[in-house]
């Protein structure tokens, strides 16, 4: 089973501005086989797609992340270097949404547009309401129990909250923090050079790449998805859950479903553990 890995750079980076974060680190993390790798500030703030060159062989950071992460040489078949979009396609994808693609909850933080960050404990406690209701009740009966012996205000909710509670609090926020993602993970497409047309390769990595927020691409991370749950994938991410606005575009639902049919067929090493796991969680 791949673990996700993160390492420091050792290059300075520009004061980050985020919040005033003023952090000139760089981490960079890859969260799945062969996935993008993102670089953050050391307090998780969004800097860049970095290029995988960066870190094979001859590259500045070569040897930083394991084998399974980066492939230390890149694929000489060109229809797998094609399964990757450039950092350019993933900053579009980000830069153009507001939401999940899949779940459809505003993020907490943006990476390209601040203007759509939630500010301010007021804001933060009101998208708990909406967004996150079963947390959002443990939050009223902490805050409950702390008001029967001190004051509490909207500035200063969060610092009264009990310590597990409050590392909840901030872990639900960063997951709902945008990353683009593959509706049908790279590593089931490799699989599938020598079945699907040079045009489906194509439509599936890069039309099918979506901005999702970190709890649903670690909730569908090494879980193998069936034809039907694909194709409800595509119709939700893509086509706002209308199923006939999506079979309107014929050719591309054909493509979709012929996708689909064979991805849902590709078995890699981990997938059955991590059904077992959903079906026991």
């Amino acid at each position: 089973m791949f673990s996700p890995e993160s390492v420091e750079l050792p290059d300075r980076w520009p004061a980050c501005r985020r919040d005033r974060c003023g952090s000139t680190a760089g981490v960079a993390h890859v969260e799945t086989p062969h996935g993008p790798i993102v670089v953050t500030c050391e307090n998780g703030h969004h800097r860049a797609y970095a290029k995988p060159d960066d870190f094979r062989r001859g590259g500045p950071h070569a040897g930083a992340f394991s084998s399974d992460a980066v492939p230390p040489e890149p694929p000489r078949d060109v229809r797998l270097q094609r399964l990757e979009p450039g950092a350019r396609r993933r900053g579009e994808v980000l830069e153009d949404a507001d939401r999940c693609a899949l779940c459809g909850t505003p993020p907490a933080e943006h990476p390209y547009r601040p203007d759509l960050d939630v500010r301010g404990d007021a804001a933060v406690l009101a998208w708990f309401q909406r967004r996150r209701p079963a947390v959002y009740a443990q939050i009223l009966e902490a805050l409950a129990i702390v008001r029967r012996r001190e004051r509490v205000t909207l500035g200063d909710w969060r610092l009264k909250l009990p310590p597990a509670l409050r590392e909840v609090v901030v872990g639900e926020l960063r997951n709902s923090a945008l990353v683009s993602d593959h509706l049908v993970a790279p590593a089931r497409l490799e699989r599938l050079v020598d079945v699907l047309t040079q045009r489906e390769l194509e439509f599936a990595a890069n039309r099918l790449l979506v901005a999702v927020c970190r709890r649903c691409a670690a909730g569908r991370r090494g879980v193998r998805a069936s034809r039907e749950q694909y194709l409800r994938h595509y119709v939700v991410a893509l086509h706002g859950g209308d199923e006939r606005l999506a079979r309107a575009d014929a050719a591309r639902w054909r493509m979709m479903e012929n996708v689909a049919l064979h991805a849902a067929r590709v078995v890699l090493p981990g997938d059955e553990p991590a059904m077992r796991a959903a079906r026991t969680a």
